[in-house]
């Protein structure tokens, strides 16, 4: 009896036991996919080397499988990777149900496209204190006022701010002079820089007669140079990728391709590993970003990603501006390989003082186009984040930024401008440089807000301007489709800064000595020697330079830049002042008590006027 009901009841059980493993197998792989890739790890309290970068890794995308025998097919729809998968009876996921793209999905399904924003404008506005705008084509609204703070616009879009006794709108405050100190309303506050910080003073801008800070250029006179804003550097260097014309033939960068920009790209998920990217969106974007970087004439980039890590942070699926820098330096995102590779992080949400923002990025050493702007040391690291409800075109702008360039409807009433020797003269660049994005081949862009997106992308600007709605720098998303040729160049010019200043910021970093010009002792450009005090005693290390220059009044060593170090007076401000010797052009050398090594007195002893 037994040994009859056996022969009737094996196979069914066989089916049964044989599905039910294959259902565990298939449930358990993500958990095994997490348990290889590294997990966030929280801030080191001291520095350490970094590992050995791993051989890249490959993320494949998920496969379709047939329901295992017995379970019911398609029996619900569940969201996966960012697409919407059915899913059998035995909780298997078989195949694509939808893809999403770059849209949400929610509940097992899609969200609708884009609505598009109609007339609000692609920059967003201020309605009184709400903050309305348009991200990915999506429409938003922001009620500032309901928190208690105000609506303010910036170059990026609206935000919320608290209030302050600051407060100011730009177009009633234009900038004006206190002084030395130059006071101007920047995204809604009134703030002031002194202009001494800059080695400069405060006066009329040659460049529109407004105000600004208004700084000699250069410091002290080479020799043999009788032009008050410089002579030209004619030293012929080997040609390097570099977007300059090293070899002084001219022609930029026309001897040799530039290595690959490698990106390493961190795919958001939550503590059940669980994202909203699928791997074909990821591959999409990847593709999107070669046909953008990649140019007809000598100055494209190949860019390719190295590595696609899926990181179990929940806390960075709504990613906000103000944790920015905090994310920068988790090793997790800044010490993945020894070699030089841009952060991508794709996440969910991305919000800036409680709006929502496509992407935001870090710039390098707080300058684009060219120009410092903004003051303060700035970490060397820097990555780039993209929300998933973006636009086709959000990374490479994102990517753009990292790179070092600037909106094409940038304005920076704070820069810096070098004039001659006397206040009010002639200036030491071309007016365009002034302008937007710092760059002479993209037209004045007044922004979107003035323009009107008319159809095959003619723009009319309330101003008469025509910009350029093509450059990916713009605001214009639906119509961008490249770079300008100097928008290259100083992408590359950037891409040998950053490679150069990451081989100092890893593992024990680039020892150097103070007033050093040899190789192996200098830092590398953009970089001064800084003492640092450690367990064992004072070392040296390259560190970034800061925004004020020699002469300029500072607080502080990594203020600093162009190897000045930060020298303290009895009774004046401290001052930038160079490390000098004999050969130094235009500078008396002197000892000064209290000072290891020998200092430029004219720079500890400038003039502000």
């Amino acid at each position: 009896m037994v040994r009859g009901l056996w022969g009737w009841l094996w196979r069914p059980l066989l089916v049964l036991l044989v599905a039910g493993a294959l259902g565990w197998w298939m449930l358990g792989l993500p958990s095994r996919e997490r348990a290889e890739r590294p997990a966030p790890i929280s801030e080191p309290t001291t520095a350490r080397a970094p590992e050995p970068s791993p051989a890249p890794r490959v993320w494949r995308p998920r496969p379709v499988v047939e329901p295992a025998p017995g379970c019911m097919p398609r029996a619900e729809r569940r969201c996966i990777d960012g697409d919407a998968w059915w899913v059998d009876g035995c909780g298997v996921p078989n195949e694509v149900a939808q893809e999403c793209g770059a849209a949400p999905c929610r509940a097992g399904a899609c969200e609708p496209g884009p609505p598009g924003c109609g007339d609000v404008p692609i920059l967003g506005r201020c309605d009184e204190d709400v903050a309305v705008g348009c991200a990915g084509g999506r429409p938003f609204s922001v009620d500032c006022g309901a928190r208690g703070q105000r609506c303010v616009t910036t170059e990026e879009g609206p935000v919320c701010k608290p209030p302050s006794e600051h407060a100011c709108v730009p177009a009633f405050e234009p900038p004006r002079c206190d002084g030395n100190e130059l006071v101007a309303c920047v995204e809604g506050e009134r703030q002031r820089l002194d202009c001494r910080s800059r080695g400069a003073i405060c006066g009329r801008s040659p460049h529109g007669g407004a105000a600004a800070c208004l700084q000699p250029r250069p410091p002290v006179m080479p020799d043999g140079c009788d032009d008050p804003c410089g002579c030209p550097d004619d030293t012929r260097r080997d040609e390097i990728c570099n977007g300059l014309d090293d070899d002084a033939d001219g022609f930029v960068d026309e001897s040799g391709q530039c290595p690959p920009l490698d990106l390493v790209v961190f795919v958001i998920v939550d503590e059940d590993g669980q994202g909203s990217y699928a791997f074909e969106e990821v591959q999409a974007e990847l593709a999107r970003l070669h046909h953008w970087f990649s140019r007809d004439d000598d100055f494209g980039l190949e860019v390719r990603a190295v590595d696609v890590i899926r990181v179990a942070e929940p806390s960075w699926l709504e990613l906000d501006g103000n944790d920015l820098s905090a994310i920068v330096r988790s090793r997790t995102i800044s010490e993945h390989r020894d070699e030089f590779y841009v952060p991508v992080v794709l996440t969910d949400r991305i919000f800036v003082d409680g709006v929502p923002r496509p992407g935001l990025s870090t710039v390098p050493n707080g300058s684009c186009g060219g120009q410092r702007r903004i003051a303060g040391p700035q970490s060397g690291h820097g990555l780039v984040a993209v929300a998933k409800e973006r636009w086709d075109t959000t990374l490479a702008h994102e990517l753009g930024h990292f790179m070092g360039l600037c909106h094409t409807h940038a304005d920076h009433p704070q820069e810096v401008i070098p004039v001659d020797s006397e206040a009010g003269g002639r200036m030491c660049m071309e007016a365009c440089v002034l302008d937007g994005d710092g760059l002479c081949d993209t037209p004045p862009d007044p922004g979107p807000e003035t323009c009107l997106v008319g159809p095959e992308c003619a723009l009319v600007c309330a101003d008469g301007s025509q910009p350029d709605p093509g450059n990916v720098m713009g605001y214009y998303p639906e119509c961008r489709r490249g770079f300008s040729a100097e928008q290259a160049k100083l992408m590359r010019r950037t891409f040998a800064l950053r490679r150069q200043w990451h081989r100092c910021l890893v593992g024990d970093g680039c020892p150097c000595e103070i007033g050093a010009t040899t190789d192996g002792e200098a830092c590398p450009e953009a970089m001064s020697c800084r003492r640092f005090a450690g367990d064992d005693g004072p070392y040296q290390r390259c560190a970034l330079d800061g925004p004020v220059v020699p002469g300029g009044v500072c607080t502080g060593g990594l203020d600093c830049s162009l190897g000045a170090q930060c020298i303290g007076q009895p009774d004046a401000d401290s001052r930038c002042v160079r490390p000098c010797d004999d050969d130094t052009p235009g500078c008396r050398c002197a000892e000064v008590s209290g000072v290891s090594h020998p200092i430029c007195v004219d720079d500890l002893q400038r003039d502000d006027g």
